[in-house]
This record gives C-alpha cells, structure tokens and sequence, in this order.
C-alpha cells in the first residue's frame, strides 16, 4: 500500500476515515517494529503457528471489508463469509484432507438459501455478491501465502525453505510499496488516476516497479538462491505490477465506499486491507512462478 486516499468529490457524502495526526508516522514505525519479528517467527515456525497468522488475517480482513459494504447499505452473509475464507485457509494447508468442491458447493447453496430469508429485502443479488467477493478477495488470495509456505511439500524442498517462499513475497512486494511511497512524495508530479487514488503518481508507479525488481535481485542473493538471474527479474516485474494493481484495487473499493483507510486497527498503517492490499495480488503470482516456472511442479 502507498498510503491512504483523500480529496474525494466535496459533493459527496462524508468519507469515514480515522483522524490523522502528527503521531502517524511515529505510529507507523512503532508498530512495524513490533509486527515484523513477530511475522518471520511466524513464518520460520511455519504449520499451524503460520496458518493461525493468516487466518486471523483473514478474519479480520473479510469484517473490514463487509464493514465497508454495509457503509454502501449492502447487508453481506458475514458468518458465512467468515467460515468460507477460513476453510479456504484449511484446504490450503491440508489439500489432501480438505474438500475444496465440497465447500465451494456448500458455501453456494448456503448463499442462495439464506436469501430466501429474507426475499422482502431489497439488493439481495448485491448481497449475495459482496458476500462472495469479501470470500474471494480476502479468503482465497490470502490462501496463497499458506500454499506458499507449504510449497515445500509439493516441489520436495525441505520444509524450513517454505519460510524463503514468504519473506520473498513480503519482501518483493513491500519494497515495491516503499518506493512507490518514497519516490512518489519526492517527486510525483504525473497523477493520471485521480478517479481512483488522488495521491498516487506516475512516477511513484515507476520507483515502486523497479524498487520491486531490485528487491527480486536482492533476495535471489541474500536468501532466495533458487532463483535465476532471469527469475528475479521476471518476478520482480510481474510483482511490481501486480502489488501496484492490488493497491489501486483497494483503493477503488475503499473509495467507492467512501473510506480513507479501511480501519484504524493498525496504528500508523489503517486496517488489515490497506497493509495486505498488495500482497493479495502479489502472492498469487510469486506462488504460481515459483511452481510452474522456477520449480516445475505439477
């Protein structure tokens, strides 16, 4: 994420955001100092330390975002939502033992169902829609960092090498984020989405693109040997597209509901969405290269 998004139409209706203060950037610091050794424990640990990890992720970031669509005066199925994108996390982790058709059916018929209940309420295709999308969106992209730290498993790595997949994930995709921050308040002049995010700039685009590869180049020789000179950068790239991509699509979301951070949860950073935003898109990709490409695995 680039930072949260302002100057919505004055017309409009009021955007809900946190207040902002001189403290923010303290803040911001702060809590990443405390959240970062937390993450790599986790993710050296891996199993069932790290799966409860994403999954408190997932949980609270599926509330933030039905909270967001109830601000449009949609009426999202949240239990429902809740247990399909946790039991996307679980299939992830134990893909021989979970049903992954199973649930997608259930998950369904229970949304179809439940809006017989309530048939004299108007929007119901709407709100079965954003149900499902929170699902997906959350749930189901997040379940690639899961798929990334047991990779290990289907590519006949040793298990501790899972934890590399994920920093290299995280690293890729939040040193794209901080130089499209940094080079975009420095020296972002060119701001041509201003109907989906105000302060994101072209230039800011550009450093976090090649930010991305850099950090790609840095990992293959730090801690990500498996990685060809052409693989960092090939990822780097698709990486520093597609964390960008996710940023803007939060963005649109949080302004089409009329919010500035998706929440105050995380001091200095907003909610769960705006620090995850990216790495929603990112994670995918970076599993999916590193199977099929760098690893061939079926």
């Amino acid at each position: 994420m680039t930072g949260g998004d302002a100057s919505l139409e004055p017309s409009g209706p009021r955007v809900v955001s946190p207040t902002k203060s001189a403290w923010s950037l303290p803040l911001r610091i702060a809590s990443g100092l405390l959240f970062v050794p937390l993450l790599m424990l986790l993710v050296w640990r891996g199993g069932a330390a790290f799966l409860t990890f994403v999954a408190v992720q997932v949980v609270l970031g599926v509330l933030e975002f039905y909270s967001m669509m109830r601000n449009k005066g949609l009426d999202p199925r949240v239990w429902l939502g809740l247990l399909s994108a946790l039991g996307l996390q679980w299939v992830a982790y134990r893909p021989d033992a979970g049903q992954a058709d199973l649930l997608a059916t259930l998950a369904l018929l229970l949304a179809l169902g439940l809006a017989l209940r309530h048939a004299d309420r108007p929007r119901q295709v709407e709100n079965i829609a954003v149900t499902a999308i929170g699902v997906m969106y959350v749930g189901w992209l997040s379940s690639h960092l899961v798929l990334l730290r047991e990779l290990p498993w289907r590519v006949g790595a040793d298990y501790s090498a899972g934890a590399s997949f994920v920093f290299l994930a995280f690293f890729v995709t939040w040193s794209c984020d901080t130089g499209a921050y940094a080079v975009g308040r420095v020296w972002g002049r060119i701001r041509p989405w201003t109907t989906i995010s105000p302060r994101k700039s072209l230039e800011g685009a550009a450093g976090g693109f090649a930010c991305a590869i850099a950090a790609a180049f840095i990992a293959r020789a730090w801690f990500a040997p498996y990685l060809r000179g052409l693989d960092a950068a090939v990822l780097g790239a698709l990486v520093g597209v597609f964390a960008q991509l996710g940023d803007f699509v939060e963005s649109l979301l949080k302004r089409d509901a009329r919010h500035d951070d998706s929440s105050d949860l995380i001091p200095g950073h907003g909610g769960i969405l705006d620090r995850f935003d990216s790495l929603y898109f990112s994670a995918p990709v970076v599993f999916y290269y590193l199977r099929l490409v760098v690893f061939r695995a079926p």
